[in-house]
């Protein structure tokens, strides 16, 4: 069973005036209208935008949250059959407050989008389509991570084994046997946002970072440089200095107080997941404390991993595979999975 994956940055930003001819395809032009204001979503917001931004772990019911739900139906929509089957996620720090409003804004069931065909058509014009929702659930954003580990790990997995999703804006763990997550070893706590904040502070002190957001400095960081002021600045020292300190001072600590040794001796493996699991210095932090004694695994593909598992929980719901996605509405990318048929 082939599994195929569609992804955008979780960024978006109200736009005006003419769009035509700024990007290649509807994944990259995604244009949506909420409340009769237009939005840039995704590639678009940050090629197009001045500030995209998203709020940070935002509430099923604020608008970043319907405006990127909507764009993820739009980009799979022409993949899947209708009425569709989709499982979302929460973090284990929102799951419980945020699940009945989440609950509430699904039941609707039937959801209209007005979107633009301006920015990769020519002589675009204004659009409406329907979707319907036909099943859906809601489950831990770590439960999906475990039931994507199994799912894509083609080797046989442990029986026993810690995952640890290193999200944007928050970073999850928890101890898996075969009995399922065991929830005394699950813990959630500061994601990547917190090494991009300390980034900022940093070279505020000596540069004139040009009113950068968040966003563009993510994406600093991950590429290791930064043009400020027409110089450009090599981060790769500093962003091994910050990423070492944040795993030091926030990923550590919360292992320590959630996995005991006796949880470590019945595991076989760590398995990273998630986007902060592509940071080398973050990878090599983790082998350091952990490889003499327990292996630690990134697998291929690590930031899918979640939507995967959200994909194959709805699959679990009903026999018409061809109506199922997964939807995993991270801080900093949102991903859609669907069966490549």
């Amino acid at each position: 069973m082939k599994t195929k994956s569609i992804a955008f940055p979780s960024v978006i930003e109200a736009t005006f005036g003419d769009s035509e001819n700024t990007a290649s395809s509807l994944l990259s032009g995604t244009k949506i209208k909420h409340e009769n204001l237009w939005f840039n979503i995704g590639e678009l917001a940050k090629n197009e935008g001045t500030n995209p931004q998203k709020v940070i772990n935002c509430a099923p019911d604020e608008r970043d949250f319907e405006l990127l739900f909507k764009s993820a139906l739009l980009n799979v929509v022409n993949h899947v059959q209708q009425p569709i089957t989709i499982t979302l996620g929460l973090p284990f720090s929102t799951y419980n407050s945020y699940k009945p409003i989440l609950s509430k804004f699904l039941e609707k069931k039937f959801f209209s989008i007005d979107y633009s065909t301006e920015p990769y058509t020519l002589n675009g014009s204004e659009k409406r389509i329907n979707i319907e929702i036909a099943k859906f659930d809601i489950i831990p954003e770590l439960v999906a991570d475990v039931i994507g580990i199994k799912k894509l790990n083609t080797q046989k997995e442990p029986k026993n084994f810690i995952v640890l999703s290193l999200g944007y804006g928050t970073c999850e763990g928890g101890m898996v046997t075969n009995e399922g997550l065991l929830q005394r070893t699950t813990f959630s706590t500061f994601g990547i946002k917190y090494v991009v904040t300390n980034l900022y502070k940093e070279l505020n002190k000596t540069h004139y970072l040009n009113l950068k957001n968040e966003c563009y400095l993510n994406d600093s960081l991950i590429n290791g440089f930064l043009i400020a002021n027409r110089k450009r600045i090599d981060l790769k020292q500093l962003r091994k200095d910050l990423l070492t300190q944040y795993y030091l001072q926030v990923i550590s600590p919360a292992i320590r107080s959630h996995i005991t040794d006796r949880d470590f001796e019945r595991c076989e493996c760590i398995y990273l997941v998630g986007g902060g699991a592509y940071f080398e210095d973050l990878n090599a932090a983790f082998v350091n404390e952990f490889n003499n004694f327990i292996k630690v695994e990134t697998l291929p593909e690590s930031q899918n991993i979640a939507s995967v598992g959200y994909l194959h929980n709805s699959l679990s719901l009903t026999n018409e595979d061809k109506q199922c996605i997964g939807v995993d509405l991270g801080n900093s990318t949102t991903i859609i999975s669907h069966l490549d048929v």
